[in-house]
C-alpha cells in the first residue's frame, strides 16, 4: 500500500509529526511518498528522504492508494484541486487552527492509519466549482478548479460594488453589497457561513449563492439544484471588480467579461471514518474553537 504525504512543511509541528508517522507506516508495511517538487524545500528545512521516496505528481495520481494533505484547510484545499483528475482518495491531518476538511487529529494518528490501511471509511463524492471568464470576443478563458469557493468583490477592501446576478441565463438582480459568493457544499462552512449561508451536506450536489453585507436586493442566500449555472456581470460604473478562487486564485474582471460558475463531479473522492457523522462533527468543532478561545481570552465575555 502506497501513501502519499503532501505536508505544509512551513509548519514546525510537522516535523515531529512525521517522525511518528513514518513509524506508523513502518509498523504497517505502507510505503510513504512525497510528490518531487516538494524535495527542494523539504531538504531546505532539513528533511532528507531516500530518491525513491519522490515522485511525480503524474505516478502518484496512478499508483497511490491514498493521499493526504497535512496542514490546515488550505492544505486540503490545494491538494484536491491538484489531484482533482485523479481516482485517488484523499484526507487529511490536521495541522490548523479552525477547520472542517481535515478528519484526522494528531492524537489518534496510529488508530486513524489502520481504518486507512484496513478500509475502515467512507468514500464521498464532492462538488468542484467550475467557472470560465467569458470576454467581449467571445474568447472563454477557463479559471482553475475551486473546491470550497469563488469571492467576487471590489479590488479595495471596504468599497460597496455593484454585481449583476443571473442563473441560467436569467437575470435575478443586481446586488449592491461588498460582494457575492458562490459556494460548493464543501465551501458552506467557510465564508458562506460566517455571511449567513447555510450548512449543506459535503456531499451535496448544490451550489450556493451568498451576498457579503447586502444594501440592496435580496438579502437571502439562493440554493442552484445540480446542473444550474450561475453568471455574474458588473455594470460600467464598476471599471473593474476581483475575483477569488478558494482565496488562492486571483483575477480581474471588467464590464465586458461575463463570470459563469457551474458544480463539477471530479475523479477525486474524499473519506470520511464512519464514527464522524457530519452533522456532529460540525457541532463539535464549534464547540472546541469556542473552548479554546476562551482559553485564550481567559473566558472574559462582553455582556450587551
Amino acid at each position: 500500500m502506497i501513501f502519499a504525504v503532501f505536508p505544509n512543511l512551513e509548519k514546525k509541528e510537522f516535523y515531529t509529526l512525521f517522525k511518528r508517522l513514518e513509524d506508523i507506516f513502518a509498523s504497517m508495511h505502507i510505503t510513504c511518498v512525497f510528490p518531487d517538487y516538494y524535495r527542494e524545500s523539504a531538504e531546505k528545512h532539513g528533511l532528507f528522504l531516500k530518491p525513491e521516496q519522490y515522485r511525480s505528481l503524474n505516478w502518484i495520481g496512478n499508483n497511490a492508494s491514498c493521499v493526504i494533505s497535512i496542514g490546515g484547510d488550505g492544505t486540503y484545499l490545494s491538494l484536491a484541486c491538484t489531484m482533482a483528475e485523479y481516482e485517488v482518495l484523499q484526507v487529511g491531518i490536521h495541522m490548523g487552527d479552525f477547520g472542517f476538511l481535515n478528519l484526522i487529529s494528531q492524537d489518534e494518528l496510529e488508530q486513524r492509519i489502520h481504518d486507512l490501511y484496513t478500509g475502515n471509511y467512507l468514500i464521498e463524492d464532492r462538488i468542484f466549482l467550475d467557472a470560465d471568464l467569458v470576454h467581449t470576443d467571445g474568447t472563454c478563458q477557463s479559471l482553475p478548479l475551486a473546491l470550497n469557493d469563488i469571492v467576487v468583490g471590489h479590488n479595495e477592501i471596504g468599497k460597496m460594488v455593484r454585481l449583476n446576478l443571473s442563473i441560467n441565463d436569467l437575470f435575478i438582480q443586481t446586488y449592491a453589497a461588498d460582494g457575492v459568493i458562490v459556494s460548493s457544499a464543501t465551501g458552506s462552512t467557510s465564508y458562506s457561513l460566517s455571511c449567513g449561508g447555510p450548512v449543506l451536506p459535503a456531499d451535496s450536489r448544490e451550489i450556493l449563492v451568498v451576498p457579503v453585507c447586502t444594501h440592496t436586493g435580496l438579502r437571502s442566500p439562493l440554493l442552484i439544484p445540480e446542473g444550474g449555472s450561475v453568471q455574474i456581470t458588473i455594470p460600467e460604473r464598476e471599471k473593474m471588480v476581483h475575483i477569488s478562487l478558494d482565496g488562492t486564485y486571483s483575477y480581474s474582471m471588467t464590464p465586458e467579461d461575463k463570470l459563469i460558475v457551474r458544480g463539477r463531479k471530479q475523479k477525486i473522492r474524499f473519506i470520511r471514518f464512519r464514527d464522524q457523522d457530519f452533522y456532529r462533527m460540525l457541532t463539535r468543532k464549534f464547540a472546541q474553537y469556542a473552548k479554546n478561545e476562551e482559553g485564550v481570552f481567559g473566558g472574559q465575555h462582553e455582556t450587551f
